[in-house]
């Protein structure tokens, strides 16, 4: 077993809706770890695809964790469509919740990517002191959700080709019910911009095509968190954390650096 499979666990746990959720571990051989991070992945991809940043933020001494929403990669569910978004935010709630119990007393902090993103802000809404921080990679805030283009992800033709070629990732279109209430949980997370108290970082480039720069700008300016940084790439896509080379790896040593800090803090 090489380092970076140490300490690698799949599981699953069982949704309210009876769907078997697929979890993924990278830590189980920390014993005390600085800091719980939960990874909250965007639409049509999975979990799987965060394990260089998992394995970084591991080294930093953070216990990484994340799931396939319901619907995507190896969890259950009609795939790419809940009838509420809701149902994805319910499972977020209840895996944090279940490794907070394991860990107590320990800071704990949620990355979220594009969808990801959008269940993210909305749990944080909802129960403000659910976790000490969050971080926030092309947040989907005000977007057409009825756009998903692998080729619009990232300037990295590998990473590209690797969606393209992953029979776990959906390429298919989109049910106008799943768009609907996509739609309807936007608008909700513009009007309650104003109730995200936590530590937050908003990360997003000016080149993304799938969401908007203007949106994560929109939810900086409005969180009424005392500590925000909002960082602005140029030239990056959707996947800040993938693009080439040390632009990506700059990123992710951008999210490990402000999550250690809080680490620190907390």
């Amino acid at each position: 077993m090489t380092q970076a499979e140490r300490g690698l666990r799949e599981s699953s746990f069982t949704s309210k809706n009876g769907k078997k959720i697929f979890c993924r571990y990278w830590c189980e051989d920390l014993n005390k770890p600085r800091a719980l991070v939960f990874i909250s992945h965007g639409a049509a991809e999975h979990c799987l695809y965060y394990s260089p940043l998992a394995l970084q933020l591991k080294n930093a001494g953070c216990y990484v964790f994340a799931h396939d929403h319901v619907g995507h990669g190896q969890s259950e569910g009609d795939r790419v469509h809940v009838n509420d978004i809701h149902e994805y935010v319910d499972d977020v709630f209840y895996h944090l919740d279940m490794v907070s119990e394991r860990f107590p007393d320990i800071p704990k902090f949620i990355i979220g990517h594009s969808m990801g993103g959008a269940i993210a802000i909305i749990a944080l809404i909802e129960r403000p002191d659910f976790v000490n921080g969050m971080v926030l990679i092309s947040p989907a805030v005000t977007t057409d959700p009825g756009t998903i283009s692998p080729l619009k992800t990232c300037t990295s033709e590998s990473m590209v080709q690797k969606y393209l070629d992953d029979p776990l990732v959906y390429h298919g279109g989109l049910k106008a019910r799943w768009g609907a209430s996509f739609l309807k949980w936007l608008q909700w997370i513009e009007s309650n911009m104003s109730r995200i108290v936590c530590p937050l970082l908003v990360m997003h480039g000016t080149a993304d095509r799938l969401t908007t720069p203007e949106g994560s700008k929109k939810l900086a300016k409005y969180a009424e968190s005392k500590d925000k940084t909002l960082k602005i790439y140029e030239g990056y896509y959707h996947q800040l954390h993938y693009e080439p080379e040390e632009d990506g790896a700059g990123v992710r040593r951008e999210i490990i650096e402000w999550i250690s800090a809080r680490c620190k803090a907390a």
